[in-house]
């Protein structure tokens, strides 16, 4: 403080300096403009000075040596009082040179000009206009006395002269000073909103980097979250420490079409828990479908949230939807009580904060996917195992060892019946024929060269081809559109072909279907695997309640699949009208 003091007492001192500068520059003018006429003023030179030098010429060099003074003082502060009267020993060298001098020209009116307006600068309005006052006296007298030092009768006009001189020195000082407060009062008013904008600019730079403290801790919390639930409620904690809320909730997807349930509150809302609401055309399900948040200026207008207690006493909310990728988990819904309760810089932080949120959220769910996945796939590889032991068993196994029947008994031919060889022979060999081909198909699905080689494209074509003379009479027909350009990875491809064989198996077996359709199709960065039957359709919702059938039913678990490997897939059937598998997965630009 102490230092701080004495910073702020030079910075005055030196801008105080700095004025007495320029005055004491002008004085120096003021003496040079003298040098420069005394010839004019008096008979004696300047120099050499001696004590014959007339008083005009004495007078001059005393005002030489005070200016000297006087600008000694602007570099020793002990001087510095000496500075602030130094416009009275200006005033009375003037005037001194008025006396001396014949004054009816004015030439030492205009010198006036310098210490009037310098001291009006620092002097308030009323003490100016005393000091222009005194000053004028001083002039008239020194006028008054020069006059009648000449000798010459004074005319009128000359008495209106000093009048005039005289209103000018009394009101210069005054009007300057008037000035120089209106000047000063501008310049404080302007500093002081230049301070208060600079205050604000740091207020909102504090309260910027406040808030980005606060979503670095909310991203670091809700990063080492792996619950679902915890996820969900770290989210509307975090979320009122940045945006303080009346109430705070998240819908979640119940797994069916424009539905979702309250999975979390805050504060907690015990009727609101596990609610179900459906999704029509307001703002929420505009929210859901489009994924851009949303603001509701008015609750009471939307009956979707009408119907949620926690809502009843709020006005306006901001809906922002929870999405990943290409699915979306559900909503956070911040409300406030009043109308604009929300200023557009903490929607922006919402949002922020739902982004990592989803990314929390998607995290965690992949974590329970995972451990899903595991638990599947083991259950899968057995259940592979035990499929591909049941198919060796009723296929190749028999037919080898039917082959090897027919060979024996082809030797008992040969000496019995030689005639009969022939044709026993053709048989065991489309035994062999049927057999082999059996193999075949078995190991194009379950990995096909051709798809490492050729493609997805060229694989379906091939593998349809093995069942366009199918027993059952069923029609296989494909449709490729823009996929010329299509580049999956390994896994993708493989995976896509996996899920259109169950789905084609699926149907051959149980949909009792005239026709398949099978479509790819390229949609923006998208490819689109389209499997859609005529056939007898089941009841989707009555499977997928069932956990025996869906471990048994291979295309309940097509979307797990799917969000392996980016993407994601959809299935729909009902009794009567079909089954519909939809496969949505980005490929390689």
């Amino acid at each position: 403080m102490v230092r701080s003091g004495n910073q702020n007492q030079r910075h005055d001192r030196w801008q105080r300096i700095g004025g007495e500068r320029l005055y004491t520059f002008a004085r120096w003018l003021v003496v040079a403009i003298l040098i420069g006429i005394s010839p004019l003023l008096s008979r004696y030179a300047l120099l050499p000075l001696t004590l014959e030098s007339g008083s005009v010429v004495i007078l001059i060099w005393i005002y030489i040596g005070f200016s000297l003074l006087m600008t000694l003082a602007l570099f020793v502060p002990l001087l510095d009082p000496l500075l602030k009267w130094s416009f009275l020993f200006d005033v009375a060298f003037i005037t001194t040179m008025v006396v001396l001098n014949d004054e009816r020209n004015g030439v030492f009116f205009s010198l006036y000009v310098l210490p009037l307006i310098g001291t009006a600068t620092q002097l308030r309005s009323i003490t100016s206009l005393l000091s222009g006052t005194i000053t004028a006296l001083a002039y008239s007298g020194a006028y008054l006395v020069s006059l009648s030092n000449t000798g010459v009768p004074a005319q009128p006009l000359d008495y209106a002269a000093l009048g005039l001189r005289a209103l000018a020195i009394t009101f210069m000082p005054w009007f300057t000073s008037n000035m120089a407060e209106r000047w000063s009062d501008n310049n404080r008013r302007r500093v002081d909103q230049a301070q208060l904008q600079t205050e604000e600019a740091l207020r909102d730079a504090q309260s910027h980097r406040d808030q980005m403290r606060s979503l670095y801790e909310v991203a670091y919390t809700l990063s080492t979250t792996m619950n679902y639930q915890k996820v969900l409620e770290s989210a509307l904690l975090e979320s009122h420490k940045l945006v303080p809320y009346v109430s705070g909730l998240v819908l979640l997807s119940t797994g069916k079409t424009d539905e979702l349930y309250v999975a979390a509150t805050r504060p907690t809302y015990a009727g609101d828990q596990g609610r179900h609401l459906m999704v029509g055309k307001g703002a929420i399900g505009t929210a859901l479908r489009s994924g851009n948040a949303t603001l509701i200026n008015a609750i009471s207008q939307e009956p979707e949230l009408v119907a949620i207690g926690a809502l009843r006493a709020c006005h306006t909310a901001y809906v922002i939807p929870l999405r990943a990728q290409l699915r979306t988990y559900g909503l956070m819904v911040i409300a406030g009580d009043r109308p604009n309760a929300f200023r557009r810089e903490q929607l922006d932080m919402l949002t922020a904060l739902a982004n990592y949120a989803i990314i929390a959220l998607h995290n965690a769910q992949l974590l329970i996917d995972l451990k899903e996945e595991r638990t599947k796939l083991i259950s899968k590889e057995e259940e592979v195992r035990r499929q591909l032991a049941r198919d060796l068993h009723d296929g190749p196994a028999q037919a080898l060892a039917a082959i090897t029947m027919n060979a024996e008994f082809i030797k008992r031919l040969l000496e019995r019946d030689p005639s009969r060889v022939g044709e026993e022979i053709d048989k065991l060999g489309a035994l062999a024929k049927r057999t082999t081909h059996e193999v075949r198909t078995m190991l194009f699905e379950l990995r096909p060269l051709v798809l490492e080689t050729q493609g997805l494209r060229v694989t379906l074509e091939q593998y349809l081809e093995r069942f366009q003379t199918n027993n059952n009479g069923t029609q296989i027909l494909l449709e490729t559109r823009d996929t010329e350009e299509v580049t999956l990875d390994t896994k993708t491809e493989g995976t896509l072909f996996n899920i259109i064989q169950e789905a084609i198996n699926n149907a051959l077996k149980h949909a009792k279907a005239r026709h398949i359709y099978v479509s790819l199709k390229r949609e923006g960065e998208m490819l689109t695997a389209t499997i859609q039957d005529d056939g007898k359709g089941f009841d989707l919702v009555r499977v997928m309640q069932s956990y025996e059938k869906r471990g048994s039913f291979g295309l309940l678990n097509i979307d797990e699949r799917a969000r392996l490997v980016g993407g994601m897939a959809e299935l729909h059937s009902a009794p009567g009208e079909g089954t519909t598998v939809r496969v949505v997965v980005p490929f390689e630009a």
